[in-house]
C-alpha cells in the first residue's frame, strides 16, 4: 500500500511538471495581442462591441476613451498634424454623447468615425517620420513610420475596404524600411526616401476615401 501511494505521488509531481513546462501553458502568454493598453483599438472593439448589445453608456465611455489617447497625440503633433487629430477628437466626443442619448442607429457611423481616427493618426505620424528623418534621426524616423503603417492598415480595416496588392505591398516595404531605420543598420536614403513619399501617398488615397460623406 505505501509503495502505491509513493508511486501515485511520483505521478502527480510529474504531471505538474509537465503541464508547468508544456508549449501550451505558455502559448497563452505569447499568444497575447501586441495592442498596447493606451492605444485607441482596445476601446474601440469594445464600444463596437457594446453598440451592438445596446449597452450605450458603456459604448459611449469606451468612445471617450479613445478619443482622450487621440487628444494626447495632438499635443505633440506638428501644426499640419495637429489639425487632422483635433477633427478626430471633436468627431468622437460629438459621437459618444449621440450614442449616450440613442441618437445613433448604425454601426457603421462608429466604424466610419474610428477609420477616420486613424487616418488621422497615421497621417500624424507620416509627418513626424518626415520631420525627424529631415533632422537624421533614424531610430525614432524608423518608429514613426511602422505606426504610420500599423495606423492605415487599421484605417482601412475599420473603414471595411480591403487593401489593394499596392497599398499592401507599400505597407511591407515601409515596414521592412522601418526596422532597418530602428535597427540603425542595412537601410539606404534612397528606399527611406521612397518609403517616406510612398506612404505619404497611399494615406492621401485613403484619406478621399475615409471622408465624411455630405
Amino acid at each position: 500500500m505505501q509503495h502505491k501511494t509513493f508511486f501515485l505521488i511520483i505521478f502527480i509531481c510529474f504531471l505538474i511538471i509537465t503541464w508547468a513546462f508544456s508549449p501550451g501553458s505558455k502559448a497563452q502568454t505569447s499568444q497575447t495581442p501586441s495592442v498596447k493598453a493606451e492605444e485607441p483599438e482596445s476601446s474601440f472593439q469594445k464600444a463596437d462591441e457594446f453598440f451592438l448589445k445596446k449597452d450605450l453608456k458603456a459604448a459611449a465611455s469606451e468612445i471617450r476613451k479613445g478619443a482622450g489617447f487621440i487628444k494626447k497625440k495632438a499635443k505633440e503633433a506638428s501644426k499640419d498634424g495637429k489639425e487632422g487629430l483635433t477633427a478626430s477628437v471633436q468627431e468622437l466626443e460629438k459621437l459618444a454623447k449621440d450614442v449616450e442619448k440613442g441618437a445613433v442607429t448604425s454601426e457603421e457611423k462608429l466604424k466610419d468615425a474610428f477609420a477616420r481616427s486613424y487616418q488621422a493618426l497615421a497621417n500624424h505620424h507620416y509627418l513626424k517620420a518626415t520631420e525627424l528623418w529631415a533632422k537624421k534621426k533614424t531610430k525614432e524616423t524608423g518608429q514613426a513610420l511602422t505606426a504610420a503603417a500599423q495606423y492605415l492598415e487599421q484605417t482601412a480595416r475599420w473603414s471595411g475596404r480591403k487593401l489593394e496588392t499596392g497599398t499592401a505591398e507599400v505597407l511591407n516595404f515601409v515596414r521592412t524600411v522601418g526596422g532597418k531605420l530602428i535597427k540603425g543598420t542595412g537601410y539606404g536614403v534612397e528606399e527611406v526616401g521612397k518609403g517616406i513619399k510612398e506612404i505619404g501617398s497611399e494615406l492621401s488615397k485613403f484619406g478621399k476615401k475615409t471622408e465624411p460623406q455630405k
